[in-house]
């Protein structure tokens, strides 16, 4: 009896320790920032379309070429995953498509795709208010007002970061699909601030020349 009470000592607290190292595993959710980025870009330039020139504006004579096609995916028979060698172009192929996996998910979003649609159709207004410096990039991947504005352009500001908030959210949906996790509220709040974080990179090397910018540390500066 003595010495079972002597194991129940010793043991005992290794038993405590183990269940509450199982209860505190996190999940460690894999972000591709330099796709993310991509993607964003590839989103924008598909979904924000300048609108079309008017009638009579002379138009560019210079031949559109067609991107080169990209390689067919190596084969996913037995044979081929059953050759060392084929692993690793599998492998190159899949980070080098990930960018487009990534847009193709948030294509799926209607919302999302809607949202970009009407920042392209803002773009213009957004765009004189960069270039007068009355609003600036925040590094939350969102507009900050520098004065107060006119009512009209009050209205598009709101209207643009309530927009950004439904793209940021798309991505970071998207990328809980890429790692098959679930969409929850805490895999959300995990992910948000990564792909805010992104966005707002973007959109500080997307400004132009005299925008208002903020830099990841909080300090405002005009892009140069």
């Amino acid at each position: 009896m003595k010495v079972m009470k002597t194991l129940s000592r010793t043991i005992l607290p290794f038993i405590i320790m183990f269940l509450f190292s199982c209860a505190v595993i996190t999940v460690n959710i894999y972000f591709p920032a330099r796709d993310v980025e991509k993607a964003y870009e590839n989103l924008e330039n598909q979904l924000m379309k300048p609108p079309a020139a008017k009638p009579g504006a002379p138009s560019s004579t210079k031949p559109k070429t067609s991107p080169p096609a990209k390689p067919a995916p190596p084969s996913s028979s037995p044979q081929s995953f059953l050759n060392p060698s084929t692993w690793f172009v599998s492998v190159a192929y899949a980070e080098d498509n990930l960018a487009v996996q990534i847009s193709q998910h948030i294509m799926r979003m209607p919302d999302v795709v809607n949202a970009y649609r009407r920042m392209g159709k803002r773009l213009p207004i957004i765009n004189r208010l960069r270039d007068r410096r009355l609003v600036g990039e925040a590094n939350t991947g969102f507009l900050t007002p520098f004065t107060r504005l006119k009512r009209n352009d009050a209205l598009a500001l709101s209207d643009e970061n309530h927009d950004r908030s439904i793209v940021i959210l798309g991505m970071a949906k998207a990328i809980l699909e890429i790692n098959h996790l679930p969409i929850n509220k805490k895999n959300l709040d995990k992910v948000y601030p990564k792909a805010a974080a992104q966005f707002a990179d973007l959109r500080r090397k997307k400004a132009k020349p005299g925008w208002k910018i903020q830099l990841p540390n909080g300090k405002w500066v005009v892009k140069r």
